[in-house]
């Protein structure tokens, strides 16, 4: 029920969304003529919504604490991870990020969560072995996710599982997985920002700059929704 209830809501709620709404009540409001001044002070926050989401690096501003919040991890050959989980929202990156890492740790176990079967046929292409993999497709939120990879797989104390995901989506996806009792390591991958020197570069304007706000919206918003159902185990997780 959640994961169709925040569709429903992310329909109306994210901010391309938004200024379309309004703008359209803007309009209608102007030909019913029930209230100028209305009409015109909705056209006018339309109006600089989208100048402001279009023209200045808001959505840069948003995404890059979500990208950097963790840190890189970085390579053991001491202490190779057990296993590497990759969720369906990192799409190709991701499935690109577990096949090399696949090549690199022989031993490690392979969970896609969130895909379909068909996952596999580029997985393959990429050089990597099928047979390892398992395809975990039930889960259809981030929550969903942790809960079924905690169950599937039962980590033990001093394992250590890789968990590749989009950067933006790292915070979300960690609290989510310590709420379930997992702990993993993140391993980021699908960056949209170079680090805190994007905020004095503008980096993309109108439809890409929208493209990245709506999606540094999304996290945000998932983050504090998440919180007040107790989905993750803070505001915004941090290491």
């Amino acid at each position: 029920m959640t994961c169709y209830v925040s569709k429903v809501f992310w329909l109306i709620a994210a901010p391309t969304s938004a200024l379309v709404l309004i703008s359209a009540i803007a309009a209608l409001w102007a030909v019913l003529g029930s209230s100028k001044f209305a009409a015109s002070l909705a056209a006018a926050a339309a109006a600089c919504g989208l100048v402001i989401g279009a023209f200045t690096p808001i959505g840069v501003t948003l995404t890059v604490p979500l990208e950097y919040r963790f840190p890189f991890w970085q390579p053991d050959s001491q202490a190779p991870p057990d296993g590497i989980i990759v969720l369906a929202g990192a799409g190709n990156a991701g499935i690109d990020a577990v096949s090399a890492l696949s090549r690199d740790y022989p031993k490690a176990r392979l969970i896609f969560s969130g895909f379909s079967a068909t996952a596999l046929k580029r997985f393959a292409r990429l050089g990597g072995d099928p047979a390892r993999v398992y395809v975990e497709s039930r889960p259809r939120t981030t929550s969903e996710d942790a809960l079924y990879s905690a169950a599937l797989l039962k980590p033990r104390p001093g394992e250590r599982w890789l968990l590749v995901t989009l950067a933006s989506h790292i915070p979300r996806a960690v609290g989510c997985f310590r709420v379930a009792g997992f702990e993993v390591q993140p391993y980021p991958v699908g960056f949209s920002t170079i680090g805190p020197q994007s905020l004095f570069v503008l980096n993309a304007t109108g439809s890409a700059a929208f493209l990245q706000l709506d999606v540094a919206a999304k996290e945000w918003i998932g983050l504090i929704a998440y919180r007040l159902m107790g989905k993750t185990d803070a505001l915004f997780p941090a290491p």
